[in-house]
């Protein structure tokens, strides 16, 4: 089986190339070549801008694949770019959408894949079902053979998931250091963390999946934890105990308007997700690491790699900011 990946070296699609490749999958990145040290031996690079249609088709010659996987759409512009592109070269197209874009205000903490799509909060999850509506009207009206997946908060080795970020090492350092770190509202809401080996079990069985053209899946953790209990785990695996304010999601909003669209449209409501679904198409799916040891993981190769612990000083900044109106209230 041959298929592409647009991007590839991501925080989620790097491992789902590595589980492709267990698999015998012979894999294609394309992208424009930025991240060359992070790509896997054997994965065959084409290199151009997604965004150039013209210089993608002279890139690709005459490929065609069982599967093209886009990993950086996010509006439907981008949808309709791909269906030029790709409707001759290939017998499935796989969008990566969002779990963020399910109803919210939620009225049912379990959700499905049936669950309606409404998230007045934040654009990034309007613009996702917007992507998602122009694919499933394609597929009914042209038959283009689509299959929409839906991560959740999903991190990898030497990621610590937090309200405020989880990329760079901003909230773990306030914790070494220390310093106060924000858990929004009563830190008692659940929520599921996805660790990208996981989820690139269940994303893998779907490439090439004929019975998966026309679906729609989420794919995440059965292990739903409150945000303090998060936030203490973290703490754990640096050794050391957090130092919790808890702070409204409303006045979080009010202060830091792009961190509260954030928390409003997805952090700030327990959520549970039903995976009988994925379970059913993909049966080897069995998610075996828990949100403590992914956290054990990133400290030790945070503990291995020096030079990759980065503060924000930004992100750092705007924290200070909301403790202090917090504390001055």
């Amino acid at each position: 089986m041959r298929v592409l990946f647009i991007g590839g070296t991501g925080n989620i699609s790097l491992d789902c190339t590595l589980e492709a490749q267990k698999s015998g999958i012979e894999v294609y990145h394309l992208n424009r070549g930025t991240n060359r040290s992070r790509v896997p031996d054997g994965v065959r690079t084409i290199t151009a801008d997604i965004r150039q249609p013209a210089e993608v088709e002279k890139a690709l010659g005459d490929l065609t694949f069982d599967t093209v996987v886009d990993w950086v759409v996010y509006e439907p512009a981008h949808i309709e770019t791909d269906i030029r592109l790709f409707s001759q070269r290939t017998a499935q197209y796989i969008f990566i959408s969002s779990a963020s874009a399910y109803k919210k205000p939620v009225t049912h903490q379990v959700m499905n894949e049936g669950t309606v799509l409404h998230n007045p909060y934040w654009e990034y999850s309007r613009k996702k079902a917007a992507c998602e509506e122009f694919l499933v009207n394609s597929y009914r009206e042209h038959a283009f053979p689509m299959t929409i997946v839906r991560p959740s908060h999903t991190y990898g080795v030497g990621w610590f998931p937090t309200p405020f970020g989880g990329r760079d090492f901003t909230v773990p350092a306030r914790m070494l250091a220390g310093k106060p770190v924000i858990v929004h509202g009563d830190g008692q809401s659940l929520w599921t963390l996805t660790h990208t080996r996981d989820f690139a079990v269940g994303f893998n069985g779907l490439l090439g999946n004929p019975a998966a053209v026309g679906e729609i899946f989420h794919i995440t953790s059965d292990e739903a934890l409150s945000w303090d209990e998060i936030h203490r785990t973290i703490g754990r695996a640096l050794g050391v105990v957090p130092k919790i304010v808890h702070i409204p999601s409303d006045f979080i909003a009010i202060h830091d308007p792009a961190r509260g669209a954030e928390i409003l449209g997805d952090k700030a409501y327990t959520v549970i997700f039903d995976n009988s679904k994925i379970r059913r198409f993909v049966p080897a799916f069995h998610p075996t690491v828990t949100f403590s040891l992914g956290m054990r993981w990133s400290a030790e190769w945070y503990a291995g790699h020096k030079s990759e612990v980065i503060v924000d000083p930004d992100s750092d900044r705007r924290i200070e900011k909301i403790l202090d109106v917090w504390q001055k209230v």
